[in-house]
C-alpha cells in the first residue's frame, strides 16, 4: 500500500476500497451500492506480476452490471485504469473483454498507474507508463476508487540467496526446482515462474513438487514438469462468467468442449458453487495421489516425548 502515497491512509474511507484487503473488500459493495445518477467509478490495475490478474477488471464488469440494472449506468462514469498494454495477457480472451467492457461503456485506459490517492477531496493521480505520453501525470475526480495494490515477495525471502534479481524464488518454469539449490522447490505466488498467479496455477505445481521430492528422497528421476497452466474465471455480469484456462506462451486449454471466449451461466454454478467447494473441501487438505513410501523416518516410541 505504500507504493501509492495515500492509499493506505484513505482506504476504507472516502469511497476508496480494495478487494485485495481482507478488512477492506466489503467496502467495495457498499460504495458500489452508494453511486448515484453522474458518479464517477474508478477501478486500477498495477504492474504484473500480482494475485488473479482478472480480479480487478471482474470489480469492474459487476459493478457496471449493478448501475445498469439500476437504470444509472448510462449517466455514470467507470474507468479501468491499467497499467499492462492490454486488457489481458492472452489475446483470445482479451478480444472478448475488450467488447465487454465497451458493451458497459466503461472507459479502458492503458499503460496508467495510480500513483497517488486524495482522499479528502476524492481525487486519484495517474502516471501514463507508455506511448508519446510516457510521463505525464493526471487527476481525476472520483466517488468510488477501487485500488488494487502492486504486489511482491515478502522482503524476508526478496532478501535470501533463494530470490532472483526481481525477488521471487529462482526456479526452472518446468520443473520448479531451484536454479541454484537442487533440493530446494518453489510453487506459488512468490516464485519466479511466469504464469498467472492463481489457485488453479498452485493446483497443477503442487503435485509436480510432491512428485519431484519423493523422487528425489528415494534417489530416483521424476519426469513430472508443469505447463504454466492458471485458470481464471471471469466474472463479467451477474450469472455470466468467461473460464479463462491456459499455459505459457498463452495457449489456451479449456477443460470443457465449449467455445471459451464466451460468457456462459454454467461457468458461473461452477465459480459460484463447484470451485469453493473444491478449494475448501479438498485443494487446501490435499490429494493422496501417491502412495507412502519408506524414507527412514522411525515414528518416536513414546509420541509425548519425541526422542
Amino acid at each position: 500500500w505504500d507504493k501509492i502515497p495515500g492509499a493506505r491512509e484513505t482506504l476504507g474511507r472516502n469511497g476508496v476500497s480494495s478487494n485485495y484487503s481482507p478488512d477492506h473488500a466489503i467496502d467495495t459493495w457498499d460504495n458500489i451500492q452508494y453511486l448515484k445518477p453522474g458518479a464517477t467509478a474508478i477501478f486500477t490495475q498495477p504492474p504484473l506480476p500480482f494475485k488473479c490478474p482478472g480480479a480487478p477488471q471482474k470489480a469492474a464488469y459487476l459493478a457496471a452490471d449493478y448501475l445498469r440494472k439500476k437504470g444509472i449506468l448510462k449517466s455514470c462514469k467507470v474507468y479501468f485504469m491499467a497499467h499492462a498494454p492490454v486488457i489481458f495477457a492472452v489475446p483470445l480472451f482479451a478480444r472478448e473483454l475488450e467488447k465487454i467492457a465497451s458493451g458497459y461503456g466503461i472507459t479502458v485506459n492503458y499503460q496508467h498507474n495510480l500513483i497517488g490517492v486524495d482522499g479528502d477531496n476524492k481525487k486519484a493521480t495517474f502516471e501514463i507508463v507508455g506511448g508519446s505520453d510516457q510521463g505525464k501525470q493526471y487527476t481525476i475526480p472520483y466517488d468510488m476508487l477501487h485500488v488494487t495494490p502492486p504486489q511482491s515477495p515478502p522482503d524476508s525471502l526478496k532478501q535470501s540467496p533463494l530470490a532472483n534479481a526481481a525477488g521471487y524464488i529462482d526456479v526452472d518454469q518446468a520443473t520448479l526446482q531451484h536454479k541454484k539449490y537442487p533440493n530446494i522447490f518453489g510453487l506459488g505466488d512468490a516464485a519466479s515462474t511466469p504464469n498467472s498467479k492463481t489457485a488453479a496455477a498452485v493446483r497443477k505445481q503442487a503435485p509436480v513438487v510432491v512428485d519431484k521430492l519423493l523422487a528425489m528422497i528415494r534417489g530416483e528421476q521424476s519426469v513430472a514438469v508443469y505447463d504454466g497452466y492458471a485458470s481464471c474465471p471471469l466474472t463479467t455480469a451477474y450469472n455470466k462468467v468467461i473460464m479463462a484456462e491456459f499455459c505459457y506462451g498463452g495457449k489456451v486449454t479449456p477443460t470443457f468442449p465449449l467455445d471459451p471466449r464466451k460468457p456462459r451461466w454454467i461457468y458461473w454454478i461452477i465459480k459460484t458453487t463447484g470451485l469453493p467447494i473444491f478449494y475448501w473441501y479438498y485443494m487446501l487438505k490435499g490429494f493422496r495421489k501417491f502412495p507412502p513410501h519408506n524414507t527412514g523416518y522411525v515414528e518416536p516410541a513414546n509420541p509425548e516425548k519425541p526422542e
